[in-house]
């Protein structure tokens, strides 16, 4: 029955747990476990998420994994077969061992049965280990999938990312042109590129080079370890640590527990949180090789903070009755809520140009982490919570900020939904990213054994159920230097906002700072709080702003500020329309390629086939002269309009152009035509009229064509370009 219950087990997706250590103190973490289903349905969906995301899907894998459904049911029956024969055998083994002494056929038989027990359980470890092997495979298939993704998420690149928020907090500003919102990123960067043009004065290291008492030494980082591993001298140092208590501090005014974090982890764990370290794609992973231990985990240096956190709450199951004791927030009730400083490593591999350049991308940094592990009915409104406190910060540090709701090829493997909050930097001249936050459902939880137990009903004691996760940077701390440096300047002297001053080492009256205040978000100077989440309220408000409708603007957090005009709206690029083709792929389970080519194929039929259709059925009604007669007057109506639309401009041109058609036709067949005999009702003259009529109606049908093409191409796409597409790709 063991056996049985493994490969039920492996068809629904989970896997079975090692056997917990004997210690205490550890508690290795069971295998891997996913949401993913075998289904239909549910390889459709990881199929639509990963192609929205723009990640690969295996559709031979895909294949794999239904083989291994069935094949898992079969092995299913095939154990209880043997289970029940086994239990059957075993019971008859001793009533014949009693009468076997005294009658040859019984002893006979009992040999037989004792050889059938050891079959059976040779057999059963046969099967045992085919279930083994199924199971790895499967959850190896199903693992490699992305998370889910919200149904607000907006498809296609990150230029369709959806402005949900807009402040401009600086101390000292020109108005901005007022803003609608939402509106994708690109539209917003063509309503204010003329208010804000890039200042190549305004340069980070430029202003960091001009101050007498700190700097950005990027020389001595290339002789320490390499380039993009700066030194910061001075004030700039003190900077960091100000940002850095600036930003723990509000975490920890949230009521989060700050908690101090390892910066190496198993690459084990990173995989399980939805980071892929060994994937050479990516290459982003500084792995620690260690010649102490070669049979101990494989190690690499944490590209952030959550890894950590998140290995912190593995392996744990949460009750509705926990309460904390001895200081393990583990035994907290829901929702845990953590932050830590950590060193964030990233190879960045083949990063290049502008981004490169000084502090914004660089291979070590500090940045501060906040996590929660929730209950699954609350992590959209904690998600919004999050943003709300990242928001605080960023008003806070007096900065021109955006917030948007990333589109789907911007979500990492593990991300459900994701908030980036961008600032405005002059001396780069573009919105650089300081901060997300993402949900990650159950996502990391199935990976890493995190549950909880709801509250008991009607007395019943509730099942248990994978908790959800979520992570947002508080302060990603090179980015709001570079942020805060390009936004205030100062000459000689730092500017900073008073946010940080209380959090100062150089102390109240250090002259080397001076200090600015910037424009105040209420009364409160930080959001004020309705049912648990954070609502911003608007800086330095536009008359006449009112909010937007739309369906993807998150309706708990108020819209602060600035709205896009109508007006600013620009005619589409060619790179919008490649992303929204890019979009509509991703909805349909294919790629942009094949659904073009279906486009041109069924173009090219439904000009054909009609045509073929059409002239025959003309010819037998004998009804192409009349319709040729129509064609000609409904022309000369046409050309006779004193105004002319342009609808009558294109009928008249199509049957100007059939006429044209059918008078090469006549010319080339007039021998046919001219003979008495051949007069006309010919059949030849009939076909040529009906060919003429049949023509002219499928040009006049074009409207109604592309309109099919267009919504037939997706289907025709996915149920028959892309099975032929891995026809062809299986047969090399």
């Amino acid at each position: 029955m063991a056996l049985a219950r493994c490969a039920a087990r492996a068809v629904h997706g989970t896997a079975r747990p090692h056997k917990a250590a004997s210690t205490a103190f550890y508690r290795p973490l069971p295998d891997i476990g996913v949401s993913w289903k075998a289904s239909e349905d549910d390889i459709a969906e990881a199929r639509r998420s990963a192609l929205s995301r723009n990640m690969r899907f295996r559709d031979d894998e895909a294949d794999e994994l239904r083989t291994l459904h069935n094949r898992l049911s079969e092995l299913q029956k095939q154990v209880h077969a043997l289970e029940a024969e086994q239990k059957d055998v075993g019971a008859a083994i001793p009533a014949l061992a009693k009468q076997a002494k005294s009658d040859e056929a019984v002893a006979a038989a009992l040999e037989a049965k004792r050889t059938r027990a050891r079959e059976l359980r040779a057999e059963l470890r046969d099967a045992s280990h085919t279930v083994s092997e199924c199971n790895a495979r499967s959850i190896e298939i199903r693992n490699a999938w992305p998370n889910r993704m919200h149904n607000r998420v907006p498809l296609g690149a990150e230029s369709q990312s959806q402005i949900v928020a807009l402040c401009d907090a600086r101390a000292e500003s020109a108005a901005l042109p007022r803003v609608e919102l939402p509106c994708t990123a690109s539209a917003l960067d063509a309503a204010l590129a003329d208010a804000l043009p890039r200042s190549a004065s305004d340069d980070h290291l430029q202003r960091a080079d001009a101050l007498p008492h700190g700097g950005v030494d990027m020389s001595a980082g290339i002789t320490t370890t390499g380039p993009s591993w700066p030194y910061l001298i001075g004030t700039l140092s003190l900077l960091e640590h100000a940002l850095t208590q600036y930003a723990l501090a509000t975490a920890l005014r949230h009521g989060f527990t700050i908690t101090s974090v390892p910066d190496v982890v198993k690459t084990d764990i990173a995989e399980r949180c939805g980071f892929r370290p060994r994937d050479e794609a990516s290459a982003q992973t500084y792995f620690v090789d260690t010649q102490r231990d070669e049979a101990g985990a494989a190690l690499c240096l944490a590209g952030t903070a959550e890894i950590p956190l998140a290995a912190y709450v593995a392996n744990h199951t949460y009750d509705a009755t926990s309460h904390g004791a001895g200081g393990d927030v583990r035994a907290l009730p829901l929702p845990v809520k953590l932050a830590a400083l950590g060193h964030a490593f990233r190879a960045e591999a083949g990063a290049r140009g502008t981004d490169t350049r000084g502090l914004y991308r660089i291979h070590q940094f500090s940045k501060v982490e906040m996590f929660v592990v929730t209950d699954a009915a609350s992590s959209d409104a904690t998600l919004e919570s999050l943003r709300g406190v990242q928001e605080e910060i960023a008003q806070g540090l007096g900065l021109l900020y955006r917030v948007l709701d990333m589109s789907s090829e911007e979500l990492g493997a593990s991300a459900y939904r994701k908030y980036d909050v961008e600032a405005w930097m002059p001396g780069r001249g573009s919105w650089g990213e300081i901060c997300s936050a993402s949900n990650c459902t159950d996502y990391q939880a199935r990976r890493l054994a995190i549950k909880y137990r709801p509250a008991a009903k009607d007395g019943e004691k509730a099942k248990l159920q994978y908790a959800h996760t979520l992570n947002a940077t508080a302060a990603a701390i090179p980015r709001l230097i570079v942020a805060l440096l390009e936004t205030y300047g100062g000459g000689k002297q730092l500017v900073l906002p008073t946010s940080l001053q209380r959090f100062w080492l150089g102390g109240d009256g250090d002259e080397r700072v001076r200090w600015v205040s910037p424009k105040a978000t209420n009364p409160a100077g930080r959001p004020s709080h309705a049912r648990g989440l954070h609502t911003m309220r608007a800086v330095r408000p536009v008359e006449g702003v009112r909010p937007a409708e739309s369906v993807r603007a998150p309706g708990p957090l108020s819209m602060p500020t600035r709205r896009l005009h109508a007006s600013a709206r620009t005619s589409k690029s060619f790179q919008e329309y490649k992303d929204e083709l890019r979009a509509r792929a991703a909805r349909h389970g294919t790629d942009p390629t094949t659904i073009v080519v279906a486009f041109a194929l069924l173009h090219e039929l439904t000009a054909i086939l009609p045509l073929f259709l059409l002239a025959p059925l003309f010819a037998a009604l004998g009804v192409s002269e009349s319709i040729l007669d129509f064609l000609e007057s409904f022309r000369t109506s046409l050309v006779s309009e004193e105004t002319q639309s342009a609808l009558h401009a294109k009928l008249h041109e199509w049957i100007v152009r059939g006429t044209k058609v059918a008078t090469k036709l006549c010319s080339r067949c007039d021998e046919y035509l001219a003979t008495p005999s051949e007069a006309p009702n010919s059949p030849v003259a009939l076909w040529l009229a009906s060919l003429t009529s049949a023509y002219v109606v499928v040009k006049l049908l074009m409207p109604v064509r592309l309109a099919a093409c267009v919504a037939l191409a997706p289907w025709t796409a996915r149920r028959a370009l892309g099975p032929l597409k891995r026809l062809v790709r299986r047969t090399r």
